[in-house]
């Protein structure tokens, strides 16, 4: 029973932005229900990057505890190339976190507070439009209104794709390899890393006592590096050295190409478009699932304290310069990664090596990590000069 003057959400998507948004709108007292087209609330993938925004997310939703229960903290994160020499090193603090946390660990700690605050769950429930109204309809033609539709469906939003609103999507030619593997005695604590040769590369981190997250990422017009099922001798013939990782890869999860959206405005009329489905962009930072639960929580914030034209604009103004300084960092690092000139692959670790060592790159490329929500501002970045 919806009580009189509690605003009415409806979220399409119970992925972990829409998961972040219901749980945190529901602590705050709105009437909160997730469409979910799915039969059941299920998670895919293989680890979660997250870093100090994510942390303090699920921290201020109180799931931390639980998402983090077996994770173990990384306190360096090193890039090296073919020649296995260090190309850039970051440190990490207690101010500073990171860490990789197995993605249905995150999503079953976020779908048990959103049921707990009270969220309305509906699964075999296929959203496949909006209106300007609020009127959210389904794929067997039911229809649901609300003070507030949000759309967290996702890369292919069928909300985004209902609105016509201006955007670019853009499919990039990288992609990658992702699993979860088992973790050995001899194997680095605490270390994360990232070794690069020509246009591979691979991804080793650990993430619980028991496993460690691998990805392995190459351009998608690399066949071999990207077959399905994963080419095992491709990857030992870049990566010698990483035998004894590469040898425990069972179970993979292959995304050919990645992805990148641009939307011209985040809302039209009493709908508003939320994670992917506004900003998708390409994984190298590892900030996709961060910004966009970041993002979710500055939504609930601002409803929670203006009407919601206001909260939709301001939301929208705090949260839009670190999405698109994600995307477009992501975008450089990617390219210098899969792109280089294959006559200059030589000289690229020196070039990376002083570029990562500038502070206002090092600031650029942090900034989703720096954000606070709610603070009106992330740390120092307007003294962060545009590129």
């Amino acid at each position: 029973m919806r009580l009189v003057g509690k605003k009415k959400i409806i979220i399409s998507g119970a992925g972990l932005s829409g998961l972040t948004l219901g749980t945190a709108l529901a602590q705050r007292g709105f009437d909160v229900q997730i469409l979910e087209r799915s039969p059941e609330l299920r998670e895919i993938g293989a680890g979660l990057y997250t870093w100090e925004n994510g942390l303090k997310v699920l921290e201020e939703i109180g799931v931390y505890e639980e998402a983090c229960a077996n994770v173990e903290f990384i306190t360096k994160l090193d890039m090296i190339d073919e020649k296995q020499e260090l190309i850039h090193s970051t440190p990490f603090t207690q101010s500073n976190r990171f860490c990789i946390i197995p993605r249905k660990d995150v999503h079953s700690a976020l779908a048990r507070a959103a049921i707990k605050a009270g969220v309305q769950m509906e699964t075999n429930a296929c959203a496949v439009s909006a209106d300007c109204s609020g009127t959210v309809t389904l794929d067997h033609g039911k229809t649901y209104s609300a003070d507030l539709v949000v759309g967290a469906d996702g890369i292919y939003s069928n909300i985004r794709n209902s609105l016509n609103i201006p955007h670019t999507f853009e499919k990039v030619n990288n992609g990658a390899v992702r699993a979860l593997i088992s973790r050995k005695e001899e194997d680095k604590k605490g270390i994360a890393e990232e070794h690069w040769s020509a246009y591979r590369r691979i991804g080793i981190s650990p993430s619980t006592e028991q496993f460690m997250y691998v990805y392995l990422t190459a351009s998608s017009a690399d066949e071999e590096g990207l077959s399905d099922p994963w080419n095992k001798k491709a990857w030992l013939s870049s990566f010698p050295h990483l035998e004894s990782i590469l040898e425990r890869i069972e179970h993979t999860r292959l995304d050919r190409y990645f992805y990148y959206v641009f939307l011209q405005s985040w809302s039209k009329g009493r709908v508003a478009l939320l994670g992917d489905a506004a900003h998708g962009m390409e994984p190298n930072l590892g900030q996709g699932a961060g910004v966009s639960i970041t993002s979710a929580l500055e939504l609930a914030k601002q409803l929670e304290k203006n009407d919601i034209d206001t909260a939709l604009k301001d939301w929208e103004k705090l949260m839009r310069p670190t999405a698109e300084k994600t995307q477009l960092w992501s975008r450089i690092y990617g390219s210098a990664a899969a792109q280089w000139p294959k006559e200059l692959l030589g000289i690229r670790s020196e070039v990376i090596r002083k570029t990562l060592g500038s502070e206002n790159v090092d600031r650029m490329i942090s900034t989703a990590a720096r954000h606070v929500t709610g603070a009106g501002d992330v740390f120092s970045l307007t003294e962060v000069p545009d590129l």
